[in-house]
């Protein structure tokens, strides 16, 4: 099952730049991890596993970018990750995907389904003015918002973008893809000045409510290990982690 929730993920974050060898997903040209990543989908216990990451390197590495793989803690994983441990690729960041039954939450829900009573606002297209207060939000320059825009106006998932406003201060925003029965919560971010006031809570509960009404029933969200304020609030709503990964970096 990881399987589809990592293809749901690439879905969802769909880098601008990518190359397909034998199984591996090669992405390049975003402005994270995620999108500036291999990931060996397919064809991991294959023979020539040795040859075939260099391949994957020669075409990264031939782009401008670093090698960098995405490994899942999984068996059919031990082999490649022993492989690129031996060919001096070291671990960079460690995170979990995260997943919750929608249902479970519907009684509370409701407290947050009246979207505008709770400052929440949605947009099913991405608008100009969402990207610019995102971008500043996230503090990237120019060229990344070009690298997400480029990505989310490329990608075939359904996306929609969400923003938590009171007394005309921007507090947080969001945005979430569709995928058959999923929602994946893809980011949330709130405002440095206004953190620890329960908005994140807020965001995200609002962000699931809107998410049960078009019919998901399983939210996934993955999140970086040493990423404490986003641990904590998913964990709060209780989100179960499902599985674990981490990154391997060529430097």
């Amino acid at each position: 099952m990881f399987i589809k929730y990592e293809e749901m993920l690439l879905n969802s974050k769909p880098a601008p730049l990518t190359s397909i060898f034998e199984g591996f997903m090669i992405n390049y040209g975003g402005f994270e991890k995620f999108t500036q990543s291999i990931h060996p989908l397919y064809g991991r216990d294959n023979k020539g596993t040795h040859e075939k990451t260099l391949r994957c390197e020669d075409i990264i590495k031939s782009r401008g970018f670093e090698s960098r793989y995405r490994i899942v803690f999984q068996n059919d994983y031990k082999k490649l990750d022993e492989e690129l441990f031996k060919s001096g690729y070291e671990r960079e960041s460690q995170g979990t995907v995260k997943g919750i039954d929608i249902s479970n939450l519907q009684r509370e829900l409701f407290t947050f389904a009246n979207f505008i009573q709770n400052g929440v606002y949605v947009e099913e297209e991405l608008k100009d003015f969402w990207l610019s207060d995102y971008s500043y939000l996230m503090n990237i320059g120019e060229y990344d918002t070009k690298a997400l825009a480029d990505s989310i106006r490329g990608g075939l998932s359904k996306f929609v973008y969400f923003t938590l406003i009171e007394e005309n201060i921007l507090l947080g925003q969001g945005y979430v893809t569709f995928q058959e029965e999923f929602m994946i919560i893809n980011n949330i971010i709130i405002n440095p000045k206004y953190r620890r006031l329960s908005y994140g809570r807020r965001l995200l509960m609002s962000m699931l409510s809107y998410g049960f009404k078009q019919g998901a029933s399983i939210a996934l969200a993955d999140v970086f290990y040493d990423d404490i304020p986003s641990n904590k609030l998913f964990n709060k709503v209780n989100f179960e982690d499902i599985y674990g990964y981490c990154y391997r970096v060529k430097k």
